[in-house]
């Protein structure tokens, strides 16, 4: 956090309202120009919205004046230079009142969120997320950038974001009043649930498996028990005091690996405090919360503990997550509106699907299968496979083995050339890219390669892409062949309904129910292939759908399981074909 203030308070040393040096895209100094403009609307809204009384665009350019006016008199909190522009929205409807720290105010901001999602005033908040992404992409500037933030306010009187106000019920202090996040825990008078019999044999197999350091199983007490053993080797008396046990538990089942050990204590407290309203892990939260305060000892803590079912649970995804800091809601609502990255100052934040998810799980497999350990904070987790120790693979290599790719698939070498001469842009599988910024340059490097080399000849966009989209899916089926895992992810999503349009998953489903016929036919002429397939379904879901591949036709395509089915019998196939 420290780094991430330094960094945006030297982006606006200048001050949210004065010009930063010269920016890509935003003029400057011209009636008009889009500076002017925000310069403008800023003065318009904040006349217009007074405190207590805002419309959505209202309160963001109360909260834009804000931050100047702390900044321009030395007062700024060292959170303050980390708030994007929907904190700074939010900044606009809380003041004049305060927060404590960054804590405080990214959970306060969350819950607000969260809250007016079930209003009509929710289309409101995902209409300033767009204009806030549409004009970092306009004008190639992250989105929380001074100069950008700026500009934006013009945006909003046009986008319809001044013409309601916000009911005095819907903001942060009437909205929030009494809650959790407001009371800043669990309430004064909370009950402990009383201890199950056998509690004291669960605690004793739970610090017996402290001693083994094995990744957890996803529940609370499981992650709670891996914390634990974490924490001890690093020196911690963590039987001693239960002021350890909410640490523990945040630093195995929340933390980014590149956290300091140091700032899990004060994270820990956020984030339990910071839980979605409708968690199953408050209550267990609020045990770990309440002990230190109470003198309960470890044991003790445990005790309470087991006896609330979410603790043994496996934990919700949403609870595993980290908003309480400014900068953690933004990207997140880009990506569930379908943009596929948020620019900071910090980072390009990219939309990692189920799909890329699953690719980076069996990376990391991979890791920890060459390196016997999972990788640790600062480890490459795309390495040198020739290295005995993690180093990163060079982006020589990188660009070697991709331009390899291509041209084995039949690639074009005007898209190839736009692959090397961008910085290693592709299309994506749907012939899309991530901004329009992106496919721009990709066009622009194709054009020029077209006018040098073949005029009047460019290559055909489509045709391309299905080659691309046949190489990348070459590239899958060898995945799943290789990693059990990673096939098994596969197969259930491509048994489940919820994928969206252009994904992956949805691609390869339309390959592999297109080749159904000729997968059928391989199969009927191998009975080796047809028993290797089997093997790939048993291994990745059971002995279910070994048994449909195994009968003498593949399942239909309205069967749940054709699509697994399908993907185990292209995978033998290609296995057998390269053998």
């Amino acid at each position: 956090m420290g780094k991430a203030a330094r960094r945006h308070r030297q982006a606006r040393s200048q001050g949210p309202g004065s010009p930063p040096g010269q920016r890509p895209g935003v003029a400057a100094g011209r009636d008009g120009d889009p500076r002017s403009r925000g310069q403008a609307a800023i003065g318009r809204l904040v006349r217009g919205n007074p405190p207590g009384n805002v419309s959505l665009a209202g309160a963001y350019a109360l909260g834009y004046g804000v931050l100047g006016l702390a900044q321009q008199d030395g007062g700024e909190p060292g959170w303050y230079p980390d708030l994007d522009p929907l904190d700074t929205l939010f900044l606009g409807t809380v003041w004049p009142g305060q927060m404590r720290d960054g804590y405080e105010f990214g959970n306060a901001r969350t819950a607000w969120l969260a809250a007016l999602r079930d209003t009509v005033y929710w289309e409101g908040i995902e209409r300033f997320a767009r204009e806030v992404i549409t004009a970092s992409e306009e004008h190639d500037l992250p989105v929380d950038d001074g100069e950008l933030m700026l500009v934006l306010a013009g945006r909003l009187e046009a986008a319809g974001l001044d013409q309601r106000k916000l009911p005095g019920r819907l903001l942060p202090g009437a909205l929030l009043a009494g809650s959790r996040v407001a009371v800043g825990g669990p309430p004064a008078g909370l009950v402990l649930p009383e201890p199950p019999p056998d509690a004291a044999e669960q605690a004793a197999r739970l610090w017996a498996g402290t001693q083994v350091p094995v990744e957890h199983d996803g529940t609370a007490a499981d992650a709670l028990r891996e914390g634990l053993g974490m924490l001890a080797r690093a020196g911690i008396d963590v039987r001693g005091e239960a002021a350890a046990m909410l640490p523990a538990l945040y630093a195995a089942l929340v933390a980014a690996g590149d956290e300091e050990l140091t700032e899990a204590g004060e994270r820990s407290v956020a984030w339990a405090v910071g839980l979605p309203a409708d968690s199953p892990l408050i209550p267990a939260a609020d045990v770990l919360l309440a002990a230190p305060e109470r003198g309960l000892s470890p044991d003790a803590t445990l005790g309470h503990l087991f006896a609330i079912p979410a603790f043994s649970a496996p934990v919700r995804p949403q609870d595993r997550g980290w908003h309480s800091w400014p900068g953690t809601e933004l990207p997140a609502l880009a990506f569930d509106l379908g943009y596929r990255q948020v620019v900071t100052l910090d980072s390009k934040i990219v939309r990692v699907d189920p799909d890329a998810g699953a690719a980076l799980e069996s990376q990391l497999r991979r890791f920890e299968d060459k390196f016997g350990r999972p990788p640790g904070p600062g480890d490459p987790i795309f390495f040198d496979p020739a290295s005995d120790e993690p180093r990163p693979l060079a982006a020589a290599g990188m660009e070697t083995a991709t331009v390899a790719m291509l041209e084995a698939a039949g690639i074009s070498p005007a898209w190839i050339y736009a692959y090397q001469h961008t910085g290693g842009l592709l299309p994506g599988p749907d012939g899309t890219f991530a901004t329009g910024r992106d496919r721009a340059e990709w066009e622009e490097a194709v054009s020029r390669y077209t006018r040098l080399h073949q005029p009047g000849e460019p290559p055909d966009h489509q045709a391309e892409t299905r080659r691309l989209r046949g190489a990348l899916t070459g590239m899958t089926l060898q995945m799943a062949a290789d990693d059990p895992g990673y096939g098994a992810s596969l197969a259930a999503r491509l048994a489940q309904d919820s994928a969206p349009a252009g994904s992956d998953t949805v691609m390869l489903g339309e390959f592999l129910h297109g080749a159904a016929a000729h997968l059928q036919r391989e199969l009927d002429a191998r009975p080796g292939v047809r028993a290797a397939a089997c093997e790939y379904a048993r291994a990745w879901a059971g002995a279910e759908l070994a048994a449909k591949l195994r009968g003498p036709a593949l399942p239909p395509a309205g069967d749940p399981a054709a699509g697994a089915a399908l993907l185990a019998a292209a995978v033998a196939i290609t296995q057998d074909q390269t053998a």
